[in-house]
C-alpha cells in the first residue's frame, strides 16, 4: 500500500522538488548579498572562514547610511523614479486606449512600429537622446524624467491596449450617449476598470527607474546624483578599496524599497497578471 501511495504522489513529488530547486536558486543571490554585509573586511577575502560570519558586523548597516548622505540620495532616486512612473503609466494608458479604440489602418500601422520599437536596445537610443537633452539644456534636472516618461514605454502601451480591448464598447456608448467627453469616459470610465493593469504598469515603470544607472551618471551631478550611481560608486576607502560590508548593507536597503511595494501592492499585481493571462 505504501508503495502505490507513493508512486500515486510521484508527480507530485518531483513538481515540488523542482519547484524548490528553483526557489533555491532565485534566494542563492539574496542569501549571499546578507551573509556578505555581515561580514568584516578580512572575513570577506578569507576563504578559509567558511561560509558564515564567525561574528556578525551590524555596523556595517549603520556605516552604509553614514558613510554616504543615503536618505539624500534616497529621495534624490524617489523624486526621479516618482516623475517617470506617472508620465509613463499616463501616457502609455493614453497611447494603449487610442490603438485599443480607433480601428483604423494608421493605427495599425504605428502599433506595430511601436511594437517593433521593443527590440531596439535602449543603449543605441542613449548618444541621440543624450544629444538633444543637452541642446534643450535639460541636464541636471530632475524634469528629464518626467519628460522620457511621457514618451511612453512599449510594453506599457501594449499590455494596457489589452486590457482596454475587453471591455466592452457599450460602456462608451452609454456614457456618450448620457453627454460625457472623450476626456470624462477616459478619466471616469475606462481608467477605473484597468486599475489592476494600471499597478502593474506603474510597478514595472518604478522598477525600471529605481534601477536605472546609466541616465543619473550622464545626466545629474553628484549633489542630485540617484542611489545606485552612488552604491556603485561611493564605498570605497581612502586608497580606493571597495569597502564591500557597507556596500552589500547598502544594497540591502536599496532593495527594501522595491519588496515594500510589492508587498503593500501585492493583491492588485496578481490580480492584473491572473486577469492579463486570463484575458490575453
Amino acid at each position: 500500500m505504501m508503495n502505490i501511495a507513493i508512486k500515486k504522489n510521484m508527480p507530485l513529488m518531483i513538481k515540488y522538488i523542482v519547484l524548490l530547486s528553483v526557489l533555491v536558486l532565485f534566494f542563492l543571490p539574496i542569501f549571499s548579498l546578507i551573509i556578505v554585509s555581515l561580514k568584516s573586511e578580512s572575513q570577506i577575502f578569507d576563504y578559509n572562514s567558511g561560509l558564515f560570519p564567525t561574528k556578525l558586523k551590524w555596523s556595517n548597516y549603520l556605516v552604509a547610511l553614514t558613510y554616504i548622505d543615503y536618505f539624500r540620495y534616497l529621495y534624490n532616486t524617489l523624486a526621479m523614479t516618482a516623475l517617470f512612473t506617472i508620465g509613463c503609466t499616463f501616457s502609455s494608458a493614453m497611447a494603449g486606449y487610442a490603438f485599443a479604440r480607433y480601428r483604423i489602418w494608421e493605427n495599425e500601422l504605428i502599433f506595430n512600429i511601436v511594437l517593433a520599437s521593443i527590440m531596439v536596445p535602449y543603449v543605441i537610443t542613449i548618444i541621440p537622446f543624450y544629444l538633444s537633452i543637452k541642446d534643450l539644456g535639460l541636464n541636471d534636472n530632475y524634469l528629464l524624467w518626467l519628460i522620457k516618461g511621457l514618451a511612453g514605454a512599449p510594453f506599457m502601451i501594449y499590455f494596457y491596449r489589452q486590457f482596454f480591448m475587453t471591455i466592452p464598447m457599450s460602456f462608451e456608448e452609454s456614457a456618450k450617449i448620457d453627454g460625457a467627453s472623450h476626456w470624462q469616459i477616459f478619466f471616469r470610465i475606462m481608467l477605473p476598470l484597468v486599475k489592476s493593469g494600471t499597478v502593474i504598469t506603474a510597478m514595472f515603470s518604478f522598477l525600471f527607474s529605481w534601477q536605472d544607472y546609466l541616465m543619473p551618471a550622464l545626466f545629474l551631478s553628484d549633489k542630485k546624483q540617484s542611489l545606485a550611481y552612488k552604491l556603485a560608486s561611493a564605498y570605497v576607502d581612502i586608497q580606493q578599496n571597495q569597502l564591500y560590508g557597507p556596500l552589500m548593507a547598502g544594497t540591502v536597503f536599496y532593495i527594501l524599497v522595491p519588496i515594500i511595494l510589492f508587498i503593500i501592492f501585492k493583491r492588485q499585481i496578481m490580480s492584473g497578471m491572473l486577469e492579463g493571462g486570463v484575458k490575453g
